[in-house]
């Protein structure tokens, strides 16, 4: 088996279902590629919420060189300071934006995906930002809160065609951060079919 072409195939942030859903497998089949492709040194992971276990593919080898995590960039762009609850680094390049709003989502941390909102700001490719939500089925929780964020901040603007297909994406959940919910942003819940787990007062932490 080629590990680092499927490396290349599979590079980002997953769940073990995601990657099994990318690569068209069971999730026991795609436990055992993760498994070797770790061995061979290109596989990184590290826990979420309620030790959900998060799998990091690079096609590069990954041997220390001193870049940043995903944490590290989180804190370098938002309000609210993150402390880390493990050590946790990527090896061989920076993470972008687009990868730490994917993977504060699959965290389901409520202070990580706040802190993540801020990082639209730093958004310089919405495809990358799509296809990565499409590999986790996270369409719709990306563009409701790249939404929600507008109103907060000036972020760059999405192509309205990659809006449209992720507003047209099928709904796997509609929490973005189970079992909460909030009755402020009710247009934009209504719009994306998602529920909101912030309020209005969160935003004050947020503005700087």
């Amino acid at each position: 088996m080629d590990w680092r072409k499927m490396a290349k195939k599979a590079e980002g942030l997953h769940t073990l279902e995601g990657f099994a859903s990318l690569m068209n497998i069971h999730k026991k089949t795609a436990a055992v590629y993760l498994h070797l492709m770790r061995k061979e040194g290109y596989v990184k992971t590290s826990r979420g919420k309620r030790g959900k276990r998060l799998y990091e593919i690079s096609p590069l080898q990954l041997r220390p060189v001193g870049s940043k995590g995903f944490f590290e960039v989180l804190n370098e762009n938002s309000s609210i300071g993150i402390q880390f609850p493990y050590v946790q680094k990527v090896y061989g390049r920076d993470v972008r934006a687009e990868e730490v709003i994917i993977w504060a989502l699959l965290t389901k941390d409520y202070r990580v995906v706040l802190a993540s909102l801020e990082l639209f700001r730093k958004v310089g490719d919405f495809s990358l930002l799509y296809r990565l939500a499409k590999h986790e089925r996270l369409e719709r929780h990306v563009g409701a809160l790249y939404a929600l964020a507008r109103k907060f901040f000036r972020l760059p603007r999405i192509d309205g065609r990659i809006l449209k297909s992720m507003m047209r994406a099928p709904l796997k959940k509609k929490y973005i951060i189970p079992p909460m919910k909030s009755s402020d942003f009710a247009d934009i819940q209504h719009k994306w079919g998602v529920f909101i787990p912030f309020s209005m007062s969160d935003f004050d932490r947020l503005r700087r």
